[in-house]
């Protein structure tokens, strides 16, 4: 009791002191961003490409998690890990790169079953699919898997709606294509696709309503929102074109000509018409079900709280994470417990808007934002002055443990500059345990185990569920790993639940390990 207190009384102290630390220069990570948006210039919606993308992955199989990046016009770059903190640009990047090609978003999954990682980049017309060669490698495969969407690409993600062990794919566009006054959006819609098992998607978007497919989407999320153990999709929009509002497809099964997905947006309050840019989604109250948090323009940002009947509660200025400064522009954005907890954070990528400085544009700089849970259903902000210097303007965010320390650390995109490492160094953070998980399918279930959820019951009380997941936040992958943070506390339980049904338990689990969750067996490994 007297440990828990004191842990407790050191968190509150040092709650405000230096949590992240920028190391991209010791780490080696330079990449550029460069992009386009000025509402003077001439044909801004045309040219203009708001996209900015990190993902993780490991895709050699050595242990340590890579980054790639978007330069949107720049040329992307491919870093690997070496296992020190430090990255390398890989030998395989400039087949990569596409420095022809505006490039936006990125996630990695592992689309052949073949145990090792794919890499699917959206862009400025046709996306590539990259095919990994059993990390020798990787060749363009977009021809042949039929998924070179040819529109304003922003986020990707991947999940296996059918359950026929094969990973799916949806691509959210943003509709200025190629202008944002057109009175055609055909041309910029979202599109799903199918994996047939044989190397090659179907465009299945029939499955869904036309019209609800041509929002300005920035950002997708495969997520089972209603606990029936089916992927839905979650698909924020902008307003400011063909403003539908955001839109929730439920998963209803075999049928309907194929497959059977119900627009429930309106009936779950899940229809919010806001300048939609980034999402996250989280179990951040720690009642078993999954939040949604998105990022606006301007005005309040979203935080819709899960009711657990299929409905959800928009919490936001209870919550305390409106954010609504009248100036802020959100993007991407993640639910991750920093600090180890056991109970998820939040942090927001902004940027200021023209309207404040006198001038077109909105991509000035302006204080991101971190959110720490206060464990009650709301958040205080952390005082870090994330980026009060006036020196940035953070729009592309993605999380992951990097250095394999226990900690989550973060990748930016500062838009129209570059790509920077940030190292989770918070003090309160080192002092809690941690449990990680990696998953594998196998029998029925696709490699990655997309969709798979895992519960922690800990000795505290606490409950904590995780869904894994490809894709989301807005053209960023974060690890595919779930992470949680422990606090003092013991392991009772680990509770996993996969997509086909099947539960597994797994008690006696020891602290501050990376483990390896298989249809047959946990095998961990304590890390440094």
């Amino acid at each position: 009791m007297v440990a828990t207190v004191a842990t407790f009384l050191l968190f509150f102290l040092l709650q405000d002191s230096l949590l992240f630390v920028d190391v991209s220069e010791s780490a080696g990570i330079n990449s550029t961003h460069r992009g386009i948006w000025d509402e003077n210039a001439p044909g801004p919606y045309e040219n203009g490409y708001l996209a900015a993308g990190s993902a993780w992955a490991d895709y050699d199989r050595d242990g340590w998690v890579d980054l790639f990046v978007t330069g949107n016009l720049d040329p992307n770059a491919l870093y690997r890990n070496n296992g020190d903190g430090s990255f390398s640009v890989s030998e395989f990047s400039e087949g990569l790169s596409l420095p022809a090609v505006p490039s936006g978003g990125a996630a990695w999954a592992d689309y052949d079953n073949d145990g090792w990682r794919d890499l699917y980049v959206l862009n400025m017309g046709a996306n590539r699919l990259f095919r990994n060669l059993e990390g020798a490698g990787f060749a363009d495969v977009t021809a042949m898997a039929g998924v070179g969407d040819n529109g304003k690409g922003t986020t990707a993600a991947f999940g296996d709606y059918d359950e026929d062990g094969y990973l799916d794919l949806y691509v959210a566009n943003w509709s200025c294509v190629p202008a944002c006054e057109i009175s055609d959006f055909a041309r910029s819609r979202d599109v799903l696709y199918h994996n047939n098992g044989d190397g090659s998607f179907t465009d299945v978007s029939g499955l869904l309503d036309f019209e609800l497919l041509l929002g300005a989407g920035f950002s997708v999320s495969w997520v089972d929102y209603d606990d029936d153990r089916d992927l839905d999709i979650y698909v924020v929009n902008d307003k400011a074109v063909n403003a539908l509002g955001n839109v929730l497809w439920r998963n209803d099964g075999p049928g309907c000509a194929g497959w059977c997905f119900t627009n429930v947006s309106a009936r779950a309050g899940a229809d919010a018409v806001v300048h939609s840019m980034g999402l996250a989604t989280g179990d951040y109250d720690n009642d078993g079900d999954l939040d949604f948090y998105i990022s606006n323009m301007v005005r309040s940002m979203v935080l819709l709280e899960n009711d657990g009947d299929g409905s959800f509660t928009d919490v936001t200025e209870r919550a305390g994470v409106d954010y609504r400064s009248g100036e802020a522009v959100g993007w991407g954005t993640a639910f991750f417990d920093y600090d180890n907890d056991g109970w998820l954070d939040l942090y927001l990528a902004a940027t200021g808007i023209s309207p404040i400085y006198g001038k077109a544009g909105m991509h000035y700089e302006y204080p991101d934002m971190l959110y720490r849970n206060r464990r009650d259903g709301s958040f205080s902000a952390v005082d870090q002055g994330l980026f009060s210097d006036g020196k940035a303007a953070t729009m592309g965010f993605s999380t992951a443990d990097y250095n394999r320390d226990g900690s989550v650390d973060y990748a930016l995109t500062f838009w129209d500059s570059g790509h920077r490492l940030f190292q989770n160094v918070s003090a309160a953070g080192s002092l809690n345990n941690y449990i990680a998980f990696e998953l594998e399918g196998g029998g029925g279930i696709d490699r990655d185990a997309l969709g798979t959820r895992v519960r922690v019951v800990s000795s505290d009380g606490l409950s904590q569920l995780r869904e894994l997941k490809s894709g989301s936040s807005l053209g960023a992958g974060n690890e595919i790993l779930l992470h949680f943070g422990l606090g003092d506390a013991m392991i009772e339980r680990v509770i996993v639940s996969w997509l086909n049904g099947e539960y597994h338990e797994y008690s006696n689990v020891a602290l501050n390990q990376r483990c390896l969750i298989t249809r047959e067996r946990m095998d961990c490994e304590r890390q440094g």
